[in-house]
């Protein structure tokens, strides 16, 4: 697998209404995470303009079917420079589907993303939804996707909304540490890496089912099950 130290980059959030009585977003939550990123890249790099550093918050979009989500994806992207990209998507989700107005089906979503080049790994933010079959389904038919994370069950709103800004944070960031009078991050070389931190930094993430689903040489890799058998 390519190694992924040095890498830079996006986050696409692509959102659904989660329904019709309450109007929670994680836009704001991205916004902070965007926010607290360029802080800690400028700290360690200043500010250059010739190479941008991470974008946790490069676009965001409302979906409500395939179709706007497809539109969504395909779009062009101004500004990215060679960065690589992710793309969060909030919405519900159920076994073998997502759901915005319409559902979305995991082999509908394979189809939509497998011409796609440019994005390195996605993160469904839904619950049900990523266990082993959707992970090998969208690795399987998406060539240029690396990777896949998500829940494979039901997920307190909050408590999933700060395991997927602890994985960003982490990801974009490193960890932070202080071991004396000085603040820094430890960087972390491939989101693999980061996922399997998690279980001990995060611990909740065990009891959400959190995963990351990775390609090796032989097959689809779980970080949620290398912690089990090795915990």
């Amino acid at each position: 697998m390519r190694e992924r130290n040095g890498f830079r980059y996006i986050i696409k959030v692509f959102e659904a209404q989660w329904d019709r009585l309450h109007d929670e977003t994680v836009k704001p939550f991205f916004e902070q995470l965007k926010r607290d990123t360029e802080e800690t890249y400028t700290r360690r790099n200043g500010r250059r303009k010739d190479r941008p550093g991470h974008d946790a918050l490069f676009s965001y979009i409302v979906f409500q079917n395939s179709e706007g989500l497809k539109s969504a994806l395909y779009g062009h992207d101004q500004g990215v420079d060679n960065r690589a990209k992710i793309a969060y998507f909030a919405c519900h989700g159920k076994r073998g589907a997502i759901s915005a107005v319409q559902d979305i089906s995991r082999t509908k979503l394979k189809n939509i993303l497998a011409p796609l080049s440019s994005y390195d790994g996605l993160y469904l933010g839904a619950c049900d939804f990523v266990n082993r079959k959707t992970a090998e389904v969208l690795l399987g038919g998406t060539p240029y996707v690396k990777w896949v994370a998500g829940y494979e069950n039901w997920t307190p709103w909050l408590e999933g909304m700060l395991c997927d800004l602890m994985f960003f944070r982490m990801l974009l960031s490193g960890r932070f540490v202080r071991p004396g009078s000085r603040a820094r991050w430890d960087p972390y070389g491939r989101p693999e890496d980061v996922a399997r931190e998690m279980y001990a930094l995060f611990p909740t993430a065990v009891d959400l089912r959190f995963s990351l689903f990775y390609r090796s040489r032989e097959r689809v890799c779980s970080t949620l099950e290398e912690h089990m058998v090795g915990g």
